[in-house]
């Protein structure tokens, strides 16, 4: 009796060292390791317009109070318009042509050339362009280098463009224009900010008071006033337009 309970006695212990080996506790889990916070991004957007206001070139039949269209001037205006038309045509200034046609035609309308169209190619390679193009950027810039992801541009960063050059198509048809919106995104890569930006250039096609043009203003305007479309049959009208301009953006981060 006692040798077996002493037997039994002998195995617990032995379990129970045996036991014990096994129960220990495994080692802790190693805690992650702490990563600061990143502020770096890479994508950015671009956006700003300086809008068209209010002009004398929207001008209509309402502000010619107290006129009456005459037939015969009506009559006579409208064949000058057509034959300064086809003078442009003629002179190679197809979009100065077109915009005096579709005015002539009274629809109102809007006319848009796209980026890539020949006046939009015209308006690329203009010193007005570059010069409005240097500032811009120069702004986006800017806002970037603070870590501004979404680039805002207030209207006074905008220029308006004037187009000067009496031989260009641009002279012809729009001359000095009155609105300017930027849009445009990109990311932050190898040391540069690059991406794509569209300038496009808006205006009003119509003739003010004080637009005489070459001596062709005046008779212009009073196909769009005093016999201003719709009230007159074969009165003009103003419309608006615009120039799609698109380029590359790349600058130094």
């Amino acid at each position: 009796m006692n040798a077996i309970v002493l037997s039994v006695t002998v195995m617990v212990a032995v379990l129970g060292c045996s036991g014990g080996r096994s129960a220990t506790a495994p080692p802790a889990a190693k805690a992650p390791v702490a990563r600061p916070a990143t502020t770096t991004w890479r994508e950015f957007t671009v956006a700003g317009v300086h809008p068209v206001a209010a002009n004398g070139s929207q001008d209509t039949q309402a502000e010619a109070a107290g006129g009456v269209c005459a037939s015969s001037r009506l009559a006579a205006d409208q064949a000058l318009g057509g034959q300064i038309a086809a003078g442009f045509a003629l002179s190679n200034f197809p979009a100065a042509a077109e915009l005096l046609r579709h005015f002539l035609a009274g629809s109102g309308t809007a006319v848009n050339y796209p980026a890539g169209s020949r006046i939009a190619k015209l308006a690329l390679a203009s010193t007005q362009f570059a010069a409005v193009r240097d500032g811009v950027t120069a702004a986006i810039t800017r806002q970037l280098a603070a870590g501004k992801t979404a680039v805002r541009l207030p209207a006074g960063q905008l220029p308006l463009l004037t187009f000067s050059s009496t031989a260009s198509d641009l002279y012809w048809g729009f001359r000095g224009t009155q609105g300017l919106s930027v849009s445009g995104s990109g990311i932050r890569e190898n040391g540069r900010y690059v991406g794509t930006l569209s300038y496009v250039i808006r205006d009003s096609y119509g003739f003010p008071v004080d637009d005489t043009l070459s001596g062709f203003g005046p008779p212009m305007r009073y196909l769009q006033t005093v016999c201003g479309a719709p009230q007159y049959a074969g009165g003009a009208h103003w419309f608006p337009d615009s120039i799609t301009v698109t380029v590359p953006f790349n600058q130094p981060a």
